[in-house]
């Protein structure tokens, strides 16, 4: 008994080549893209609560007017729009990178891809034409061996009589039937 994978074209064994690289490298570019995205949240995250924790811990603890209050935050608000924004250009850039890498693969995977499947293809319709011939070539014997049968018949049946003609309406004598 044949496995699966003997039973498989090499045509169809390299399409299934071709694809299972393509969506290997495809799904490690976008593992790769995942995990550079949590570096980039965790840091932020860390940064965010320290941070905070140290904003939190000298507007309560330090003595001060409510007017000295106003003037320790607002250096560490702007602190946080900055962090802010460099949290974002890394995002841009990761997201860049995917894109990049994703654009690399396709790239890289299509074409041969593109050659496998087109490969399969013909195979397929060339098996299907050779498929299709031999059905009317068997069609045809069939109708042949048909007619010859038919043929054999009529000349056997000639031959010992049976088929006599039939008798004719009318009498030998052309009498026939008068009033």
């Amino acid at each position: 008994m044949n496995s699966f994978v003997e039973t498989i074209s090499p045509a169809a064994k390299n399409l299934i080549e071709a694809r299972i690289d393509y969506y290997t490298d495809l799904t490690s570019a976008a593992l790769q893209s995942m995990r550079k995205l949590a570096e980039v949240n965790t840091q932020f995250s860390r940064t965010w609560l320290q941070d905070s924790t140290e904003a939190l811990r000298t507007a309560l603890l330090t003595p001060q007017s409510a007017e000295r209050g106003m003037a320790a935050i607002a250096p560490s608000a702007e602190a946080v729009a900055q962090k802010l924004q460099a949290y974002q250009q890394q995002l841009t850039q990761v997201a860049s990178e995917f894109q990049n890498n994703i654009n690399s693969v396709v790239q890289q995977h299509v074409p041969q891809t593109t050659r496998t499947a087109t490969a399969l293809a013909e195979v397929v319709t060339q098996k299907a034409a050779e498929q299709a011939d031999r059905q009317l070539r068997a069609q045809k014997a069939a109708a042949k061996e048909t007619m010859d049968q038919a043929a054999q018949f009529a000349n056997v049946a000639a031959q010992s009589g049976s088929m006599a003609q039939p008798a004719s309406m009318q009498s030998a004598d052309g009498s026939g039937n008068k009033n």
